[in-house]
Order: C-alpha cells, then sequence, then structure tokens
C-alpha cells in the first residue's frame, strides 16, 4: 500500500530586513507623515511672510505735530520764511532729510488791477518735500520721502506726508540761495505778463506756482518757474515764465492756455 506524500511544513514569513520596504500599509503610512511634514512647512513659511508683510510698515512715521508757526513776510509765509520751520520738520522725521522739491502757490484775487501788484497777497500754499535713508525690518535699504504742506496765510503746518522707496529717487542738492528769492521772482513774472493773463479770465487764471531750478538742470542758468494756471487746461500750463535768479531778467515765456473768449 503507498504511503500518502507528506504536506510541506508552513514556515513563518520571514522578518523584513531593514532597506527592503515594509508592508503597503506602512509605506504608505510614512509618505503621509512625510507630506504632511512638507505641507505644513509651506503653511508656517506662508503664514511668516504675511506676518512681515502685515506688519512691516509700508513708510516711517509722521514727525510730530509743530507747535510753531512760520514768520510772515508781508500779508503771508513765504517759500523762504517758512523753510526753516519745513526743515525742522524734517530734521525731527529722519536723520539725513534733504530738501529736493519745493514751490509756493499764490492764491491770487480775481480783482485784477491794471497794473502788477506791488506786494503778494497773503493767500496760498507752500510745499516742501525731503527724502532721507530708510530702510523698514526685512526689507532691503531704501529711502522715503516727507511732503509738508504750510499755509500761507499764518504760517500753519496743515498737512504732512511719508512715503516708502525702493529706490532713493536722485539725490538733487537744491539750489544756493540768489539775489532774487521767490517773492520777488513771482513780482517780476506779474510785471513780465502774469498780470495781463490773469486779467484776461480771473475765474479760470488765480492760482500761480513758483519754484527754483539750479543751474545745469536746464539750458538756462540758476532760475524760478512762475507758472500761471489755467482751469480749463488742468493738464497744461497756461502761462510759464523763467525768471533769472540773479538778474531777475525774463529768461523764456511759453504757454498753452486758450483765448479767453475761447473753449479748450
Amino acid at each position: 500500500m503507498a504511503s500518502e506524500p507528506l504536506a510541506p511544513t508552513p514556515h513563518p514569513p520571514s522578518p523584513v530586513e531593514p532597506g527592503e520596504g515594509g508592508t503597503p500599509d506602512r509605506r504608505w503610512t510614512s509618505r503621509r507623515f512625510v507630506l504632511g511634514a512638507l505641507l505644513g512647512i509651506q503653511i508656517l513659511l506662508a503664514a511668516i511672510a504675511l506676518a512681515v508683510w502685515v506688519w512691516t510698515p509700508e513708510a516711517p512715521p509722521l514727525p510730530p505735530e509743530s507747535e510753531t508757526s512760520a514768520p510772515l513776510d508781508g500779508s503771508g509765509a513765504t517759500y523762504e520764511s517758512a523753510l526753516p520751520l519745513a526743515q525742522a520738520q524734517a530734521d525731527d522725521w529722519l536723520p539725513g532729510a534733504v530738501l529736493i522739491n519745493a514751490s509756493m502757490q499764490v492764491d491770487w484775487p480775481w480783482s485784477v488791477s491794471l497794473d502788477p501788484p506791488p506786494a503778494l497777497p497773503g493767500t496760498g500754499w507752500l510745499t516742501y518735500v525731503f527724502v532721507a535713508p530708510w530702510n523698514a525690518p526685512g526689507r532691503p535699504e531704501g529711502a522715503a520721502s516727507l511732503g509738508v504742506t504750510i499755509e500761507r496765510l499764518d504760517g500753519s503746518v496743515v498737512s504732512e506726508e511719508t512715503l516708502g522707496w525702493e529706490d532713493a529717487p536722485v539725490d538733487r542738492a537744491p539750489p544756493p540761495p540768489a539775489a532774487v528769492d521767490a517773492s520777488a521772482a513771482t513780482l517780476l513774472a506779474e510785471e513780465a505778463g502774469g498780470t495781463d493773463f490773469r486779467r484776461g479770465c480771473p475765474q479760470y487764471r488765480h492760482v500761480s506756482r513758483t519754484f527754483p531750478l539750479a543751474a545745469g538742470r536746464t539750458a538756462w542758468p540758476q532760475h524760478w518757474v512762475v507758472i500761471y494756471d489755467d482751469t480749463r487746461v488742468p493738464d497744461k500750463h497756461g502761462l510759464l515764465l523763467r525768471i533769472d535768479a540773479e538778474t531777475g531778467e525774463t529768461l523764456d515765456r511759453s504757454g498753452d492756455a486758450p483765448e479767453c473768449e475761447q473753449e479748450p
């Protein structure tokens, strides 16, 4: 009688050696852990970037409010009389603040005499812009600007605005003091055609702005630019006069204002 074949003896599965992989469940768990860790790191980095963006200031804080006013020269403050007050505000704002732009606006009365005026009215505004090095935490070195607006009628600071810059504006030193100041240049512009220009239609032409230009910036020597606005063409110069800062001579005259009886 033939003997029955013996059944093979079962052997327990051999343990998995390190480096040979694991069970599918264990491998999937490991992958999920790695993916979750990477996702968590990305979320953390995004949160840090958002916090830096939210809490990093766009500009340095404004200086303390001024408790003084600029002295009046005649009936109002002028470009020169208010400059020390504006510079003091800039010095309290950031170290190394330098004046790069300034202008004097005159609001003329609508009643215009036949002859040029002997003095400026006290109405209008003075605007000064300063720039200084500045870098916010977490950002590369840049610069910031401070704008100071002063009312001519009483010499008080009426508004200030600060703005951060990635790159500093071109460093341009202000023109040195000249024999002809801003007020004198404006009165000379009145004699050179400003009064006649305003008289034509004063309801449209009652604002002028005076600002300096240093030698080398244009083909002319250091001079004052006096611009008369015509509200019918706000994007153009109604009348532009250039007054030599040393001699008071009229260097150039141009303008794009329409005739008073015409519409633009």
